[in-house]
């Protein structure tokens, strides 16, 4: 067998040399029409003749124009694509016809020689003409008749020398020429010295004798010549100029002048055709370097070539692939790829030699599963050959990328020791030496992710030298050259190389795993922050943390401290000290540019990142949250509705594709998913695991002090990079592993249905009889519709061979048989009048129905009826109807090449072809989608199967048809036959569409293959491709009978391969008891014989035949031996499953289009009410009927169907008798989307009784229910309409959650959206009619954007969101802080009016200039004095604490004996101003408030800022009261403002009554909004009114006390110290009389402060305490306790026309009411006199 191998490889060989040259230099043509232009000498007469034959064939094939083929050099022959144009057989000069002129002629004839060519100018070509024409006249003259006008290959020397070139030059410019082809001086080429070559014209033929060719020109739409492909690239480079010819013009029978005519040259195919067009029909140069190639042409497509391998590099990749394909588990749970394995040696082994077969022999994976089954089987299946197959070009990637590193670290190497071989210079500090330790981990890297570690590690040290290092090996190539310009040009070219190799290793990016945005920043560019540390010196400072990288990792690789950290003396910020500089101010920055060295040489360690990686891989969980867009969006209808919130998910716990599924909803801004590492409860952080490894046991402050640090540097390298870089990781990981369980899933569907065997005839059938004889193969018809009722239908019949034969159009194919219209009905019953007869005369054997919508049923159910009575009637046999899935025809029908099939036909008819032919051979059926339109990813094999890429998806499913046609065999012979099975030839072992198509071509011209030996002898295959494809490529030898002389062995039927022919026989003769060694034995006789008694074969001892096999070096073939009988026991016995009828789940799915993923109990669907469900009664119901008379109406009712129309009983019982009673109502009957009815019962159509349905539903009415129960032999679903149902709101319908979903984090997101919603629901505000410049009908926003251009202290008044009888006062106190301040109206004679009286707080306004003068203008006064004071910051982080606190300490460390203090503004509580200073170590925080009537501190109001701070200075170090402090959260700037000051509770003396300064109101302590108040100590976002205290000297330390009232006759400035503390002004302090005085001292009160609530008290009215109003004479005690608001000094009411006497306490004065009076009885004194507050009008 190997000698016949051997023997046709090299006639392959031989005839591709000669007739398929691979496509290189261009070439000269040969000088006559011989079908190849060398080679012919060295051929016999009988295969000389052989091959003239086949060259004939060949020419059919490739075109019907003259083809030359082209001489090409012996080292080009096997490389290069030749060129062909055909010559007339009188051209055809061989090696005796130039002997024979040599001999007649005396001369020596040169021959032919390939030459340099290049194109001449026109100019060259027009003077060439004239003498070439002369010369080629001369010699054809001596030698042939004036008739004949070929160049003549006599005499050319002396033609050569009288025209100066060689004869050969002539013959090959004039010996093309023939009558019909004339020269073309414009398209003259010369050859390397400059004579011309002309190129003779090329004919064109219009009609293509060969079908493909035909085809061709049908695709592109217009004539081409083939030979355009062999000239492409190589003399056509100006297609498109002007040829000229000449003809000469006969005078009377003399020559003439010659006269030139000008035409344009005809246009290629490259030329016309877009290159993708001449790539989707494989015309490219690639495609033809493609189909000459003697390797498989899979293994040419892979974008990793096959290379061979030694038996080491074998060994390892075995490991590698067998650790990283096989055992290693997959993080998600995937049960699609869960897999078993065995031994890990035995299949180790298996993949060691099934990588041998694939690199070093090329044998493709269905060979080697099929033909060497003893080295892979049985641990290694097809799939894991194709894994295998997968992985190797991963492994080929890698080490690829391994190299190239190397090879650039070792130059880095060595040109760091050419930078530092000098011993006098000092190396840098931050030099890091590259070590073989480097190198051998790239060596030693098994994963992608572990090369990029190694990667990017080096980049992190050496990208900055790798310009130098360039610059360098430059450098010293150019010395070399000087020195010696041979060796210096080749250590030259090898740096070159080198260089460019290393060029790209410096450039190479990972595609899916780049690094973060902040470490990549940094590994790059000298403007890096870790190059900036390095060129400070930080270097110096990183080696000070104790541990170096390479040794923390080593600690953290062996989980103990290996290396001991090593102390510094010096504690980091004293060190720190030293290397501040410009770049560096100050220690802390210091510290933190050190700290960032250290992570980042941490983090990129490669043995730090892989166990990092790790351990992140092994306790990482999944948070899922949605975002404010996925809140609203998923639903339960989404299919991330159960990973809604997710809660330290496992990854593990992730199953098929619920990652990427998450992933979708995270892409369309749904989802935020968010992986990190789990930290299990009540255990140790991952970062204090590894922090023990860089942690030193010492107990001193210079050692915490550096343990700080490295655990700040750790920190930062896990949380800055190492936690991001791996959560990336991981996601792709687990998105690859979600995408391969959907391609699995995907590839499993297409194998299900096209290992599906063809459609076997039952036995029903007779054979003895005729009309349904099933020996020239089955009848099949079928029937293809449409759900849209104007789409007629169609049907058509088959024969055995799957051809159309007949046809009817069936437009009444879907309308019913009783329908009320009389014409529907007789138009059906006439098309199934027609559809019986056409089963009548056609007698399908099997009849086959698109399954396109539950319609499929009535069809069925109608065609079954007639077969029933065709049985009846003219005894038919029984003939099945079959449901089929018409996913793929209906793909197919839309398809271009069922156009190009079919062109007459339309659609529905080309669909029920096609479901005809995929009930007879699914697999040839599906393999037409796999075209150049890849039709075959329009099926839809998983709902998620457009995340993966075009490429991926079809790559997949290609490699399993490859698996099912190898497995079944191709009959090229049929495919020939039938050009609808063609498309199998494809995926044949080795072949692939271009050398398909090829074969098919070159046996189509041979009329067929009669055997095997012929894919060799006539299709030129090389030996690759022959051991690959032979085998599988079946010839049906019987076939043919005695119409071929050709030898033909039956074993061509089978899947014996030919390498195994002797084998075979030999089995047949030992079985049969035959010598074989004699004389007579017939090996051929013998296999014919065995193969109709092939139970002889039973008794061979095939051990035995293994055992001398091995002995004779051929290895172990006992499996082999065994295929060998079973095959010739039955040749290419079908192993696909046999088909079998749809079961009813898969019927329910097909006609529905529904999945149990898309239809589940609980579905939320839209239904459409149909009619109502009724039940007629029976027998005993009618007789025990009870009509009931309505009270009503007094007529009676039918107890059934609830009809009321009847006036007598007798009339219900006549209903009853005339069958007309309906019936009870049980239910409303109803239609769902997808065509599936549906039944909703009595009882859930609601939550309350419904008697009759009618009363809440009527036909065509849309409802929304959820399925109770799904029957799919009925394709019915039970629905509820129930309330509670829908809502749900105990998930008892609703789909079930994960087990890990956050409940918590949506009940909160829930109650947050509730409190939003509410908000939103408030009224807005109402515009109002004020004429005012300062007002406006704006809103919040609005407002602030008004204020942003006015200037600090103008206020906008806009109406209020409170209520019509509210109005707010927002002013400017500082650029971007807006203080609002609520106006309350009384008296308004409208809603839209401004009210006669305005108050804020208590105080009352007549209106808005009063407001603006007495309350506005003073805060606006005092906010600008402290805005100009010294000490005020202005800078934007002004107010914020740790901005400030910087400052503080900046200034304190300039003068430490100072006390340094700022103002500053807040925008977190507007109306304030932050007070901080630096008493001693630590900044102090206190706030300054500004009311109108001063500015308020500790409890003071002072009427100056200089006061303030005079104050300030003198009393710093007194304790501030504890509810002053600074508060610890702002209240929103959009608050209501306060009308209270957050107080203390005063210290109480027993026996003794908290006074109350004069106008105190309790309510002035309750907010707008109802009256509650706030916590004490918490100041309000408005500055108000606030009474004011400070601390008693000798009281209990933080306990404000009351100050004493001033006595009578006392007169107070505005805001004067000597004013009772907190005593708010109106309209100023009162000039005469005396405030009545608390006197002894402040009664301690202990307790609790209760609330006061309620609304402010008017004159005259007594102050409600927690609800309760004192009595006349009453000092309001509760329980010993001090009100919450008792320390501070109510607020004036406002004036008054007269003083009101104030009811008295029976233990004391009530001050309050008195001071009110007098307040009241002073403002109208004012007024009489005219010394009011000017108005806003008047300022």
């Amino acid at each position: 067998m190997s000698g016949f191998i051997d023997h046709s490889a090299s006639e392959a060989s031989g005839s591709e040399s000669e007739e398929d040259e691979v496509q290189g230099q261009p070439k000269k043509k040969a000088s006559s029409g011989s079908r190849s232009g060398s080679g012919s000498s060295s051929s016999s007469g009988d295969s000389s003749e052989e091959e003239g034959d086949d060259a004939g064939v060949v020419e059919d094939l490739i075109d019907d124009n003259p083809i030359e083929e082209e001489v090409s050099d012996a080292e080009d022959s096997d490389t290069e694509i030749g060129k062909r144009k055909k010559h007339s057989d009188e051209d055809d000069l061989e090696e005796d016809d130039f002997a024979l002129i040599e001999e007649n002629l005396g001369i020596k004839v040169k021959r032919n020689k390939r030459k340099r060519i290049k194109v001449m100018s026109d100019d060259d070509d027009s003077d060439q003409e004239v003498s070439n024409e002369n010369e080629a006249d001369a010699v054809a003259n001596e030698l042939f008749d004036d008739d004949d006008e070929e160049m003549p290959l006599a005499d050319q020397d002396e033609s050569s020398q009288q025209s100066g070139k060689p004869a050969a030059d002539v013959a090959d410019t004039y010996g093309d020429l023939d009558e019909s082809e004339e020269s073309d001086p414009d398209d003259f080429i010369v050859d390397e010295e400059g004579q011309p070559i002309s190129r003779g014209k090329k004919k064109r033929t219009v009609v293509h004798t060969d079908k493909a060719l035909q085809e061709a020109q049908d695709v592109f739409g217009v004539d081409f010549d083939f030979n355009d492909f062999d000239d492409y690239g190589s003399n056509y480079e100006d297609e498109e100029e002007e040829e000229e010819e000449y003809e000469d013009d006969e005078i009377d029978g003399e020559p003439g002048a010659r006269k030139k005519r000008v035409r344009h040259s005809k246009r290629t195919i490259f030329e016309v055709f877009e290159p993708s067009e001449l790539e989707r029909g494989h015309m490219t140069d690639v495609d033809q370097e493609i189909r000459n190639a003697d390797i498989p042409e899979r293994f040419h497509l892979r974008t990793i070539k096959v290379t061979p391998a030694n038996s080491q590099e074998l060994q390892d990749e075995a490991e590698w692939i067998f650790t990283h394909a096989f055992s290693k588990a997959s993080f998600s749970n995937q049960e699609v790829l869960a897999e078993d394995r065995k031994d890990m040696r035995v299949i180790i082994k298996k993949i060691n030699s099934a990588l041998d077969f694939l690199r070093n022999q090329q044998l493709e994976v269905p060979f080697i599963n099929f033909y060497r089954k003893e080295y892979v089987q049985q641990e290694l299946e097809i799939r894991d050959l194709w894994k295998i197959w997968q992985w190797d070009e991963k492994w080929a990637q890698l080490r690829a990328r391994k190299q190239n590193l190397i090879k650039l670290m070792e130059r880095m190497q060595q040109y760091q020791f050419d930078q530092n071989s000098n011993p006098d210079v000092i190396m840098p500090s931050h030099l890091r030496p590259l070590t073989q330790d480097d190198i051998d981990r790239v060596r030693l890297a098994e994963t992608t992710e572990e090369y990029w570690d190694c990667h990017n590690h080096f980049m992190l040290y050496y990208s900055k030298d790798i310009q130098p290092m360039k610059d360098a090996e430059k450098k010293k190539k150019e010395e070399k050259s000087t020195e010696g310009k041979e060796q210096g040009g080749d250590d030259s070219k090898a740096e070159k190389e080198d260089g460019e190799e290393d060029e790209e290793v410096v450039v190479d990016k990972p595609a899916d795993e780049e690094l973060p945005q902040d470490t990549l920043k940094y590994a790059r560019g000298r403007n890096s922050g870790y190059y900036i540390c390095i060129q400070n010196g930080l270097a110096d400072f990183a080696k000070k943390f104790g541990l170096s990288p390479e040794q923390f990792a080593d600690n953290l690789k062996d989980n103990y401290q290996k290396h001991e950290v090593e102390q510094y003396p010096v504690g980091p910020e004293e060190l720190a000290n030293e290397f501040v500089g410009p770049q560096f101010e100050s220690a802390r920055e210091v510290l933190n540019g050190a700290r960032h060295l250290v992570s980042m040489q941490i983090a990129y360690d490669p043995v730090v990142r892989k166990c990092v990686r790790t351990a992140f891989r092994e306790r990482a969980v999944l948070k899922v949250t949605p975002t404010k867009k996925g809140k609203k969006e998923i639903d339960e209808s989404h299919q991330c509705y159960s990973m809604k919130y997710l809660i330290n998910k496992p990854i593990s716990d992730l199953k098929n594709e619920d990652f990427l599924k998450l992933y979708q909803a995270s892409e369309e801004d749904l989802l935020t998913i968010e992986i990190r590492m789990g930290e299990p409860t009540g255990s140790t952080t991952y970062l204090e695991e590894i922090h023990s490894l860089f942690h030193r046991d010492e107990y001193s402050a210079i050692v915490e002090a550096w343990n700080d640090q490295r655990k700040l540097a750790l920190e930062r390298a896990l949380s800055k990079s190492l936690y991001p870089q791996m959560e990336k990781e991981l996601k792709l990981c687990l998105l690859q592993e979600s995408k391969d369980g959907i391609l699995r899933s995907c590839c499993d569907k297409l194998r299900s249905c096209i290992r599906v065997a063809p459609y076997q005839a039952m036995k029903e059938f007779d054979d003895e009889d005729e009309d349904f004889d099933t020996s020239k193969g089955l009848r099949i018809m079928s029937v293809a519709y449409r759900n849209e009722r104007d789409v007629a239908g169609f049907t058509c019949i088959l024969d055995g061979d799957g051809e159309v034969t007949d046809f009817l159009r069936l437009p009444h194919i879907l309308k019913r048989k009783n329908p009320n219209a009389p014409e529907i009905r007789q138009d059906k019953e006439n098309e199934l009048v027609k559809l019986k007869e056409f089963i009548m005369e056609k007698k399908p054997h099997v009849i086959a129905v698109a399954g396109e919508s539950r319609d499929a049923l009535d069809i069925q159910y109608d065609i079954l009826n007639l077969l029933n009575q065709l049985e009846e009637e003219h005894q038919f046999p029984k003939i099945y109807v079959e449901l089929i899935d018409n996913e793929p025809s209906s793909v197919y029908a839309a398809s271009k090449k069922s156009a190009q099939d079919f062109p007459e036909y339309p659609e529905m008819l080309r669909e029920a072809i096609s479901i005809a032919r995929r009930l007879r051979d699914p697999l040839v059926e599906l393999s037409q989608l796999c075209n150049q339109d890849e039709d075959l990813l329009c099926i839809h094999f998983h709902p998620m199967q457009s995340e993966l890429t075009k490429e991926t998806l079809l790559s997949a499913l290609y490699l399993e048809f490859v698996n099912v046609v190898n497995e079944v065999g191709v009959d090229i012979n049929e495919a020939l036959a039938h050009p609808y099975k063609a498309g199998l030839l494809q995926f044949v072992c080795g072949l692939g569409p271009r050398k398909a198509a090829y074969i098919l071509k070159r046996v189509k011209s041979q009329k067929r293959l009669e055997n095997r030996s012929q894919l060799v002898m006539h299709c030129h295959l090389g030996p690759k491709v022959f051991i690959n494809c032979a085998g599988f490529i079946k010839i049906d030898t019987t076939s043919f009978g005695d119409s071929t002389e050709e030898y033909t062995d039956v074993l061509d039927a089978s899947r014996v391969h030919p390498e195994t022919y002797e084998w075979a026989r030999k089995m047949a003769i030992d079985a049969l008891e035959y010598d074989d060694m004699a004389d007579d034995a017939n090996p051929a006789a013998a296999l014919e014989e065995i193969l109709e008694k092939p139970e002889r074969l039973r008794d061979l001892d095939l051990e035995a035949f293994s055992v001398e096999l091995d002995r004779q070096g051929y290895g172990q073939k006992l499996t082999t031996l065994y295929d060998i009988r079973a095959e010739l026991n039955c040749r290419y016995k079908d192993t696909r499953i046999t088909y079998k009828t749809i079961e009813m789940v898969e019927r329910f799915n097909m006609l529905s289009k529904e999945t149990p993923a898309t239809l589940y109990i609980g579905k939320l669907v839209l239904c459409r009410v149909t009619n109502i469900a009724r039940k007629k009664p029976q027998g005993q119901q009618l007789d025990e009927a009870n009509p009931e008379r309505s009270e009503d109406t007094g007529l009676w009712v039918c107890p059934f169907c609830r009809k009321d129309d009847f006036s007598e009983i007798s009339e219900v019982w006549s209903h009853f008798d005339a069958g007309s009673c309906l019936g009870t109502a049980i239910g409303v009957r109803v239609r769902l989307e997808n065509n599936l009815s549906g039944f909703i019962h009595t009882k859930n159509l609601s939550d309350k009784e419904v008697r009759n349905p009618e009363e809440r539903v009527k036909p065509g009415m849309t409802l929304h229910a959820r399925i109770l129960k799904v029957d799919i032999e009925k394709f019915q679903v039970d629905l509820t309409c129930k309330t509670s149902d829908l809502l749900d709101k105990e998930d008892r319908l609703r789909p079930p959650k994960d087990h890990f979903y956050d409940f918590e984090a949506e009940d909160s997101d829930v109650k947050t959206d509730e409190k939003k919603a509410k908000g939103k629901k408030r009224v807005a505000f109402i515009k109002r009619v004020i004429a005012h410049p300062c007002f406006h009908n704006v809103g919040y926003k609005e407002c602030e954007t008004l204020l942003n251009n006015l200037g600090e202290g103008d206020c906008v008044i806009r109406p209020s969101s409170k209520g019509p009888d509210r109005l707010t006062l927002a002013w400017k106190l500082a650029p971007e802080i807006y203080s609002h301040v609520d106006i309350k109206e009384e008296g308004k004679e409208n809603s839209f009016s401004l009210g006669k009286t305005l108050f804020i707080g208590n105080e009352e306004f007549e209106d808005l200039d009063e407001i603006i003068s007495r309350y506005l203008n003073p805060m606006a006064a005092l906010a600008r004095e402290i805005q100009s004071y010294k000490y005020f910051v202005e800078d934007s982080g002004a107010g914020n604490r740790e901005i400030m606190d910087q400052k503080v300490y900046e200034e304190k460390k300039k003068a430490p004996a100072r006390i340094p203090y700022f103002f500053s503004t807040s925008k977190e509580l507007p109306g304030k101003f932050m007070l901080s200073y630096m008493p001693r170590s630590k900044t102090v925080h206190e706030f300054v408030t500004v009311t109108h009537e001063g500015l308020r501190f500790r409890g003071q109001v002072f009427p100056t800022l200089n006061t303030l701070v005079k104050w300030f200075k003198e009393h710093f170090r007194d304790p501030i009261p504890q509810k002053l402090v600074t508060p610890s959260h702002a209240t929103p700037r959009m608050g209501p403002p306060a009308f209270r000051t957050p107080g203390r509770t005063p210290s109480h003396t027993p026996g003794r009554t908290p006074g109350r300064t004069p106008g105190a109101t309790p309510a002035a302590y309750s907010t707008a909004r109802g009256g509650s108040s706030y916590p004490y100590g918490t100041p309000q976002a408005t500055p108000m009114m606030t009474p004011a205290y400070h601390t008693t000297p000798g009281g209990v330390s933080g306990t404000p006390a009351y100050r004493a009232t001033p006595r009578q006759g006392s007169v107070y400035p505005p805001g004067s110290m000597a004013a009772p503390k907190g005593t708010p002004r109106v309209g100023g302090t009162p000039r005469s009389g005396q405030t009545p005085r608390i006197s002894g001292q402040t009664p301690r009160i202990s307790g609790q402060t209760p609330r006061i609530s309620g609304q402010t008290p008017r004159s005259g009215q007594t102050p409600r305490i927690s609800g309760q109003t004192p009595r006349s004479g009453q000092t309001p005690v509760i329980g010993g306790q001090t009100p919450r608001q008792a320390g501070t000094t109510p607020q004036y009411t406002g004036s008054s026309s007269r003083p009101h006497v104030a009811p008295r306490t029976n233990s004391d004065t009530d001050w309050g009411k008195m001071a009110i009076m007098w307040a009241k009885e002073q403002k109208q004194k004012k007024r009489e006199r005219g010394e009011g507050t000017p108005s806003y009008h008047e300022k």
